[in-house]
């Protein structure tokens, strides 16, 4: 009998328990006090996401002559204009690519400027008068057609500071290492 009058007394506050319904939502209590305002924070460094680049421009040095040295031409100066870039104060870089030479090593593309020594060549750039140019020198006294490479590319970052980074960092980096760092396609 005993254990009959434990099972109704643990049934009896089970129901209890269970039976008991939810109460009713009180009401809607007094709104709070508004936060402080923050205060604004300093404008950042120059970013990168103005970086320029063109696509790959085909080779355009002459064949043959007798002369030495040869320019061509990347991007005049009302492209440079129309661009509304400031080169003396952008950082500007220069790539080369031949297909069959540079990716037989693995490289896509090599910073100019590229001394090209089996053929005593020289391969820089130039930025004057607005222009960004191409110059092939021979540095010795073999072949003045400047074909080592089919294809130029040029890229322009903007600006006074580019992303904390030094003009010298730029020109350390690899080709790929600008693709990667400022997404060019």
């Amino acid at each position: 009998m005993k254990n009959l009058v434990k099972c109704l007394i643990i049934v009896t506050i089970s129901l209890f328990i269970f039976s008991c319904s939810d109460g009713e939502d009180g009401a809607v209590g007094l709104a709070g006090q508004d936060g402080i305002d923050g205060v604004d924070g300093v404008d950042g460094d120059t970013g990168t996401a103005n970086v320029i680049y063109s696509d790959w421009i085909p080779n355009g040095f002459s064949v043959g002559g007798g002369l030495n040295q040869k320019v061509f031409t990347l991007a005049n100066s009302q492209e440079i204009i129309d661009l509304d870039i400031d080169l003396d104060i952008s950082v500007v870089l220069v790539y080369a690519r031949g297909e069959s030479v540079l990716l037989a090593v693995g490289l896509e593309a090599v910073p100019l400027p590229y001394e090209y020594r089996s053929e005593e060549q020289l391969y820089t750039y130039s930025i004057d008068s607005g222009q960004i140019r191409v110059l092939g020198l021979v540095t010795g006294g073999n072949s003045n057609d400047f074909d080592f490479f089919e294809d130029y590319r040029y890229v322009i970052i903007p600006g006074g500071v580019a992303a904390g980074k030094s003009v010298a960092d730029y020109k350390n980096m690899t080709y790929e290492e600008i693709v990667d760092l400022f997404n060019i396609k």
